[in-house]
């Protein structure tokens, strides 16, 4: 098949990004886009990870230009609250060396000094730790800090005004076509694939390849090509939101440069400083709390009775096939795992790359060969994406609700998968080996982590901040510092002397962090230049 067009149906973030990575990426190609006027976007606030710089820097998009346009905000960190247990919290800081070394060092220093497994932040994160945890922002011009500001500061933005930034300023000055309509039906030739789509006003809309980009309808995907949609519900419980927007009341403290994400009764509640106001949503399970007494507990949460709320119904899954003939499904279209660690986001961009990528390679022919390969790949990824979001309420130790009980002692993540229609995990060896098993194998037998596509290091920040441990004291002085064949004691003293000097690190790198300005001035000086 050789594409010539893209037809996207469907607008929004995921259908004004598709345009955008089109417009801008391969402009041989005829872009259009249709989306119609009666349908509301799922989009509220959108919080970002770092892997997002790249689109923007693919679109041309200045922090200065279209971040005042979009009520947005610089975000350094992920912090988790309460999902552990009650009264803790750990954070995900953007940055900083993960490899095997840094790693090694950090489990055996903790093993010795017996420290709290959060310290791996500490200890193997960049500096932005410490920006998030004093809610201070700098662009490091002077690298004073272990820290790249462009590469290691995420955003978050209102999806909404994204999007039509994205129209307004980058698809269809790009060329993009932009028709508004409503699709009511399709037609197809001989062979399955489809010809048109066809607007209620009569026009029939054509291209070579049809982006899907109809939210959970999966209008194309799923309703005419008919792929086939595996729900996520043997690993994730969530299927309800409930979202609002509140007013600041102390915008120099509220507006940090973290996503908040607090584990309550039932679910958890995001947290999102936009410029103008908070993004709030409670993600919880029906299995477990009704609609009305969830509103209570997230009213409750708030501590504000008048406000009002946006039901949002949560289709937790991905379809068997990205790509069908002449269809792709791009967004919630495809898949969707939850709100949690802004996989939505991350698996929009991560397919619409690696089509672009494979429009590249091949100069816009595709094959089945091609077409399999895409399919497969995309389904392992958001696989991936499911088996890491899980992992939050796995390694909770919480059980004092029926909700949190069912989440840590309830589920049994081995032995499924594959019997329910996923594609097969498999070990270098060739032996199946789901992802839950593969993370027990590493941390119980090979005593280390795994880093796993998909997840990247944030799973470290995860099992860290839950209180897992590569090794303890007894394991360490018994089998890891015999290794190598060099004395104990030098091993140790040089492990004293590495703690040290990390020690000294902090206590200088606090000190410089508190001088800088806090967010909200950062963004004033930097981006809004006047509070609104």
């Amino acid at each position: 098949m050789k594409i010539k067009s893209v037809l996207i149906v469907g607008g929004g973030t995921s259908g004004w990004m598709s345009a955008g990575m089109f417009s801008r990426q391969h402009p041989n190609l005829k872009v259009s886009l249709i989306e119609s006027d009666n349908i509301d976007t799922v989009g509220v606030g959108e919080s970002t990870i770092v892997l997002f710089n790249a689109f923007l820097d693919a679109m041309g998009m200045k922090d200065e230009d279209w971040m005042p346009a979009c009520n947005a905000t610089y975000k350094n960190n992920i912090r988790f609250t309460d999902f552990k247990e009650k009264g803790h919290s750990f954070d995900y800081p953007f940055g900083g060396d993960r490899g095997p070394e840094t790693l090694g060092a950090w489990s055996q220093i903790r093993a010795q000094y017996e420290l709290p497994t959060d310290s791996y932040a500490d200890f193997c994160g960049s500096h932005n730790i410490f920006l998030a945890r004093y809610n201070k922002n700098t662009k490091n011009k002077h690298k004073v800090l272990d820290f790249e500001f462009d590469r290691e500061t995420a955003y978050h933005f209102d999806a909404e005004l994204f999007g039509q930034y994205l129209r307004d300023k980058v698809c269809i000055p790009n060329g993009v076509t932009h028709h508004v309509d409503d699709v009511v039906g399709v037609e197809k030739d001989e062979n399955g694939y489809i010809t048109s789509v066809v607007g209620e006003s009569g026009e029939k809309y054509s291209a070579d390849l049809y982006v899907d980009c109809t939210g959970f309808k999966s209008l194309l995907l799923e309703q005419e090509m008919g792929s086939e949609f595996l729900s996520y519900k043997p690993w994730l419980s969530n299927d309800s939101a409930l979202a609002t927007h509140i007013p600041y009341t102390n915008k120099e403290e509220q507006l940090t440069n973290n996503t908040e994400c607090t584990a309550i009764n039932n679910g958890w509640v995001w947290d999102i400083p936009l410029w103008t106001n908070i993004g709030k949503g409670y993600v919880y399970s029906s299995d477990f709390v009704d609609d009305d007494t969830a509103a209570k507990e997230f009213k409750s949460h708030l501590g504000i009775e008048d406000v009002d709320l946006l039901k949002i119904n949560i289709k937790h899954g991905v379809h068997k096939e990205a790509w069908v003939k002449n269809v792709i499904g791009i967004g919630l279209s495809y898949a969707f795992v939850e709100p949690l660690e802004s996989t939505s986001l991350v698996s929009t961009l991560s397919l619409l790359g690696r089509l672009s990528e494979l429009l590249r390679m091949y100069d816009n022919k595709v094959n089945q060969f091609i077409i399999d390969g895409f399919n497969y790949g995309s389904q392992v990824e958001m696989n991936n994406f499911k088996d890491f979001v899980s992992f939050h309420y796995k390694m909770s130790s919480r059980n004092d609700t029926p909700y949190w009980r069912y989440q840590t002692e309830g589920r049994d993540f081995i032995n499924i998968g594959e019997n329910l229609g996923f594609v097969p995990y498999h070990r270098p060896d060739g032996m199946a080996l789901n992802e839950y098993e593969r993370l027990l194998y590493h941390d119980n037998i090979g005593h280390n982590w795994p880093l796993t596509p998909g997840q990247g290091d944030g799973v470290y920040y995860l099992m860290a901040g839950m209180g897992i441990m590569p090794f303890g004291k007894i394991f360490f002085e018994r089998y890891v510092l015999p290794q190598g064949g060099e004395d104990p004691k030098e091993k140790l003293e040089k492990i004293k002397s590495l703690y040290e000097e990390w020690q000294t690190d902090v206590e200088n790198t606090i000190k410089y962090v508190k001088t800088l300005p806090s967010s909200h001035q950062f963004l004033q000086e930097n981006i809004y230049g006047f509070d609104k």
